[in-house]
C-alpha cells in the first residue's frame, strides 16, 4: 500500500488502478548518490521513473573524455531516452543519482502492455517525451551560445564605457558582424539579457541595467 500511494504521489497518477499495476509489476530500487543508474550502451530491460532524490542525465564522450550535461530527473520525471529499448535500441546516454533517490523501474513488457491499455500512461510517456526533448535542446542552447553569450555581454559592457554611458547605440545587425555571428543569433541572446533583468532593449539601442 505504502509502495501505491508513493508511486501514486509522485507521478500525479489520478487512477488508483494505474499506480496499483506498477507497484505490482514493477520494483523500485534505491541508489546511493554517485550510483550508475544506466550507462551508454547498456540493454535496458525496464524504464526508470524517479520517485525520490534526482537523476544526473549526460552524454558522454569516451574518446574525448568529455560530457555534455542534458537535464535532471526529479521525482515524477522518467528518462525518456530509455523508451527506445521498446523497440530494441540501447541508451546513448549515461544516468547517475546525484543524491540517494528511489527509482521505480517498470519492465519494458508492461511498459508496452499499458501504452495500448491505458490512457493516462501513454499522456505520461508523451509527456516525458516532449520535456527531456525541451530540455535537451536547452542544454544545446548552452552549448552552441553560452560562449557567444559572454562575449555579447563584454562587447556591450566595454562598448557602453568607452562611450561613458550605459546605451550602445547599434543595430542588432551591426552587434552580430562585430561578433562575427548572425543577427538572428544576437537578437535570441538580447532578448534572453533581457529577460533576465541585464538589459532594456529599443529601436537600435540597448540600456545596460547592471
Amino acid at each position: 500500500m505504502v509502495a501505491i500511494e508513493r508511486i501514486q504521489d509522485a507521478l500525479g497518477f489520478a487512477s488508483i488502478e494505474l499506480a496499483e499495476t506498477l507497484a505490482r509489476e514493477g520494483r523500485i530500487l534505491n541508489y546511493k548518490a554517485g550510483d550508475y543508474v544506466m550507462e551508454p550502451g547498456q540493454p535496458m530491460k525496464y524504464v526508470p521513473i524517479v520517485l525520490e532524490g534526482s537523476l544526473r542525465v549526460a552524454r558522454k564522450d569516451d574518446a574525448e573524455d568529455r560530457e555534455l550535461y542534458l537535464y535532471t530527473l526529479e521525482p515524477g520525471s522518467a528518462c525518456s531516452n530509455t523508451f527506445g529499448s521498446l523497440y530494441g535500441q540501447s541508451p546513448s546516454l549515461e544516468v547517475l543519482a546525484e543524491e540517494d533517490s528511489m527509482v521505480l523501474c517498470v519492465p519494458i513488457r508492461v511498459v508496452q502492455e499499458l501504452l495500448h491499455t491505458n490512457r493516462e500512461w501513454m499522456n505520461f510517456v508523451l509527456r516525458s517525451y516532449q520535456k527531456r526533448f525541451d530540455e535537451a535542446l536547452n542544454a544545446l542552447d548552452d552549448v552552441a551560445f553560452r560562449q557567444l553569450d559572454e562575449r555579447l555581454v563584454h562587447f556591450l559592457v566595454d562598448k557602453a564605457r568607452r562611450n561613458d554611458q550605459n546605451e550602445v547605440h547599434m543595430s542588432h545587425f551591426e552587434i552580430a558582424q562585430a561578433l562575427n555571428s548572425s543577427r538572428e543569433v544576437v537578437s535570441r541572446l538580447l532578448k534572453r539579457l533581457e529577460s533576465e533583468g541585464r538589459v532594456r532593449l529599443g529601436r537600435n539601442r540597448i540600456e545596460i541595467l547592471d
